[in-house]
């Protein structure tokens, strides 16, 4: 489900792969990429993350079939929630750079996903959402992402509505960092990457300590 793909100057890509579901991720794909980021976090190879995922897509976001069959079960609910609170947390805890690659579509948990990255290399034709609201759901696990991008009124926007945000949206919205086109994405993102991977673990720590308080 997490594919690892060494990359120059020591960029290690994590690669969401699970094409037929447009990479949406269920409990097991989670546990993997959190898991994942841990290692490239502690392995003294790696000098900085990027976050792609299979075949033009970024992520649909949480896998929807996996939440109406856990509806009925609440411990098992509340434990992949906090997988879910876990993964948002996680790209900022890699004491290096990690980058999103975002092509196609990053939908709910997969934009927040992206947005909770240090940097987003997004495609022009590549599209965020959170269509939540649309499911009839509310987004409380999600949402805390990108209410730290975006005001109370821009932020009620795109989560009341789930309406999408494009590649040029975004930039202007501060929730892309640099738009490209699609078959440039990842090789963007990994020269965004191994730029930013200046400075050792404990300072990048210290410095992703404060830029994502």
């Amino acid at each position: 489900m997490i594919r690892i793909e060494p990359r120059d100057n020591g960029v290690r890509l994590l690669r969401l792969d699970r094409p037929a579901k447009r990479n949406a991720m269920d409990g097991a794909m989670v546990a993997a990429l959190l898991a994942a980021l841990r290692e490239a976090g502690e392995d003294h190879s790696v000098a900085a993350v990027v976050l792609a995922g299979a075949q033009g897509s970024f992520s649909a976001g949480a896998d929807l079939a996996e939440m109406k069959h856990l509806a009925a079960d609440p411990p098992a609910r509340q434990a992949r929630s906090a997988l879910t609170v876990a993964l948002m947390e996680a790209p900022a805890l890699v004491p290096k750079p990690v980058v999103a690659a975002v092509q196609g579509v990053a939908m709910g948990a997969g934009a927040s996903l992206a947005l909770a990255c240090d940097a987003v290399a997004m495609a022009e034709d590549a599209r965020l959402a959170w269509p939540e609201a649309k499911h009839a759901m509310l987004p409380r696990l999600v949402a805390p992402v990108l209410l730290r991008h975006l005001g109370p009124k821009a932020s009620f926007d795109l989560l009341a509505t789930g309406r999408a945000v494009g590649a040029a949206e975004a930039l202007a919205l501060g929730l892309a960092t640099r738009i490209v086109a699609p078959a440039d994405v990842e090789a963007e993102a990994c020269a965004m990457a191994a730029a930013a991977a200046l400075l050792p673990s404990e300072a990048m720590a210290e410095l992703k300590r404060m830029v994502h308080a």
